[in-house]
């Protein structure tokens, strides 16, 4: 049961990030075609140092196991 829910834990973390990603892509053609508002400017830069940082500890974690 424990292994179970981890795995749904991992899948969970990985659909959360694959959407970060889209999410970021989107702002960056947002971007390129107007100014982007407050609000958006900041989701973008919490994204864009977001993804990189979680991924790199995903990583690290997943080799330290």
């Amino acid at each position: 049961m424990i292994t179970f829910l981890e795995n749904v834990m991992n899948l969970a973390l990985i659909i959360i990030f694959i959407s970060s990603a889209i999410y970021c892509r989107k702002l960056t053609l947002t971007k390129w075609k107007k100014k982007l508002s407050k609000s958006e400017m900041s989701l973008y830069i919490l994204t864009t140092t977001a993804l990189p940082i979680y991924a790199l500890l995903y990583l690290v974690f997943l080799f330290i196991k």
